[in-house]
């Protein structure tokens, strides 16, 4: 974590969070340009002396589960074809919170060469984050804060990586940049599917 801007923080511009709000889950309209959040998280230390396992910010697309017909089957495979492979421009900032200040820290984004299968996280050099990986999270915390839902279809995506993760409270800003009609008109088929932030641990391997 780097320190690139300092600024003390007024009650009035805090955002509201809830006691433990960790993992974080939150409603994002990722289909609409100019759909902002700002929340306010606190990341636990880990339990003992292993350390705390990485922390990524990203989303999921939620959906119903599959009825088994053709056409919820096309149309889904429509969304994570679309969150694969197109550009999905979010812009996101991160601060931790000390007292009246606020710490701005930089976030990382995930390089993969398809050649040598090497995955690897740069700093991100702005705010702007393009194309979001597909992700794996623990569910386990996500199921015991009741943010799991089995009868629900996940896909989770990546959008930045905390490196490293330190405990305290943070602020969290996001706002989609672009509007995606193809994403939109699926709703009209697949009318349960949204769209959450998502602040969590990864998928323990």
């Amino acid at each position: 974590m780097t320190a690139c801007a300092d600024k003390t923080r007024t009650d009035a511009s805090a955002p509201s969070s809830r006691p433990g709000n960790f993992p974080v889950v939150e409603p994002f309209a990722l289909d609409q340009a100019g759909s902002k959040l700002t929340i306010a998280f606190d990341l636990p230390d880990a339990p003992g002396d292993d350390g705390l396992e990485p922390v990524f910010i990203g989303f999921r697309a939620v959906n119903a589960a599959s009825d088994g017909t053709d056409g919820m089957l096309e149309s889904s495979k429509e969304v994570t074809a679309y969150l694969l492979e197109s550009p999905l421009p979010i812009r996101a900032r991160l601060w931790r919170i000390d007292g009246p200040m606020e710490q701005s820290v930089d976030l990382y984004d995930r390089h993969r060469d398809i050649e040598s299968q090497k995955t690897w996280y740069e700093k991100n050099p702005g705010d702007i984050f393009t194309h979001q990986s597909a992700g794996s999270t623990d569910n386990g915390p996500l199921i015991a804060a009741g943010l799991y839902d089995n009868t629900k279809v996940y896909y989770v995506h990546e959008i930045a990586r905390i490196s490293p993760p330190t405990p305290g409270r943070y602020r969290l800003e996001v706002e989609s940049l672009e509007s995606h009609p193809t994403l939109i008109e699926l709703k009209r088929v697949l009318p349960e599917l949204r769209y959450e932030l998502l602040v969590s641990h990864y998928y323990p391997r």
